[in-house]
């Protein structure tokens, strides 16, 4: 008797783990759907933030240009990246202009203004910005 006794407990015993485990399973997939993190505005709200982050980065170019030939080339080839880079995106046109030559006739470089217009069209956004940055030769 002592033997049946101790299967009783054993199969018991199985029996309890088996069950215990069960209804923990089910209790947490019953509780998963509400622990979910819902991501979904962060990635509708990308836009803004490439689009500042590529304004800052053209801002970041004029500062960055030793000479005005240097700025030139830095500008055209940061515009190529950017229209570039939003055909992952949507749309985006850069455009630039500088408000007078940076070099004078006798070869002397000068301060100049540098008029930005940047655009970006998505299909869930809009943006677009004009703004400026000066440029002093180093």
């Amino acid at each position: 008797m002592h033997n049946s006794s101790s299967s009783s407990k054993a199969q018991f015993f199985i029996l309890s783990v088996f069950l215990i485990v069960t209804i923990l399973f089910f209790v947490s997939k019953w509780m998963q759907p509400g622990t979910i993190i819902d991501t979904s505005d962060v990635v509708m709200t990308e836009e803004p933030f490439i689009f500042n982050n590529l304004a800052e980065k053209a801002k970041e170019t004029v500062d960055i240009s030793r000479s005005c030939e240097d700025l030139k080339f830095n500008l055209e080839e940061y515009k190529d990246f950017v229209e570039k880079y939003a055909t992952q995106k949507g749309k985006m046109f850069l455009q630039y202009q500088f408000s007078s030559p940076c070099r004078l006739p006798s070869g002397k470089e000068i301060p100049t203004v540098v008029i930005f217009d940047l655009n970006m069209t998505s299909p869930r956004v809009n943006i677009h910005s004009h703004f400026y940055r000066t440029w002093l030769p180093s």
